[in-house]
């Protein structure tokens, strides 16, 4: 802890990751993507059915 951090902050910033991680957990890991994914040169959704970097 630290006396110039925002407690309130780093609590919404901790709920968040728990219910991101929720949500993945559940409908897949593909379900939560960032906008900048979907551009047509991004390789992540590729990337994330790939298993060690190789196909399955």
């Amino acid at each position: 802890m630290s006396l110039f951090e925002d407690i309130d902050q780093r609590e919404r910033a901790y709920a968040l990751a728990k219910t991101i991680d929720e949500i993945r957990m559940r409908y897949g890991k593909n379900s939560l993507l960032r906008a900048s994914i979907h551009l047509e040169h991004s390789t992540a959704r590729y990337r994330n059915s790939l298993l060690g970097g190789h196909k399955a």
